[in-house]
């Protein structure tokens, strides 16, 4: 097994939840450069990772089995955009997270790593910027309050369970082309903006930091440097992981 690169801490076995979208394709080999073990679950091949089960997050034994003899689980699966409650976002954001959950629990995982969304502060007008976490939720769509829900479920699994659970309101991801124009043209994502190589220098940190300890939930924003206007505050990430963005738009944007 490989060193962790600029590390001293332990190799870790790591399940990756979406392990075929955009972001868990771009960590899981950064992960396994740092020594870790990793595992990819999710209902679309992964052909990037030799260590994978192919399901639906509803499959709750499927998730089960997934998550058996696992450290550490990443929870990126989910559908992310605003959509119908009862027939798009119930079964992979509401059951699916419950399954992911229950199964970190009874594998007796030690660390949740919750993929949030930074709509869940929308609400908020422009001009309160920057947003802190203390300032609390402000969701304005059924699907940041699937992600809010995430938060609080991780929450409880942290006071319940003793599972050390992370909450990360993940930045605008550049997914594509399509997107990485999308991002260009609008001032406030050049400020929320969150690069690939930042994304993989994150979910390091979330990995292999000491904190959350067990028992405790910490809710973090993740993104690169603003290029114009501090949105958000990146402090929390700073101080409980050591996480410091490396880029600024356009940094590590996909071609």
């Amino acid at each position: 097994m490989m060193a962790l690169e600029n590390s001293t801490h332990p190799p870790q076995n790591i399940l990756i939840t979406g392990a075929a979208g955009a972001i868990g394709q771009t960590i899981a080999p950064y992960l396994r450069q740092r020594g870790h073990q990793v595992r990819g679950l999710d209902r679309s091949p992964m052909p990037h990772m030799a260590d994978t089960i192919q399901a639906n997050l509803a499959d709750a034994e499927a998730v089960q089995r997934a998550a058996q003899g696992m450290d550490v689980v990443l929870h990126l699966g989910a559908y992310r955009n605003n959509a119908d409650f009862m027939d798009v976002l119930l079964e992979p954001n509401v059951v699916g997270l419950y399954n992911v959950c229950e199964a970190a629990r009874l594998a007796g995982v030690k660390r949740l790593v919750l993929a949030s969304t930074l709509q869940v502060v929308d609400g908020f007008d422009a001009a309160a910027a920057p947003i802190h976490i203390a300032d609390g939720p402000r969701p304005i769509n059924h699907y940041a309050l699937t992600k809010l829900w995430a938060e609080e479920m991780g929450a409880m699994y942290a006071r319940c369970h003793n599972l050390a659970v992370l909450n990360v309101r993940v930045g605008w991801f550049a997914r594509d082309a399509a997107m990485t124009q999308r991002i260009g043209q609008s001032e406030r994502g050049r400020d929320i903006y969150f690069s690939q190589r930042d994304a993989q220098h994150f979910f390091a940190r979330a990995v292999e930091s000491a904190q959350p300890q067990p028992g405790e939930c910490i809710t973090v924003f993740a993104t690169s440097h603003p290029t114009h206007q501090r949105r958000l505050d990146l402090e929390p990430a700073r101080q409980h992981l050591g996480y410091e963005p490396l880029d600024q738009w356009p940094q590590g944007s996909p071609p």
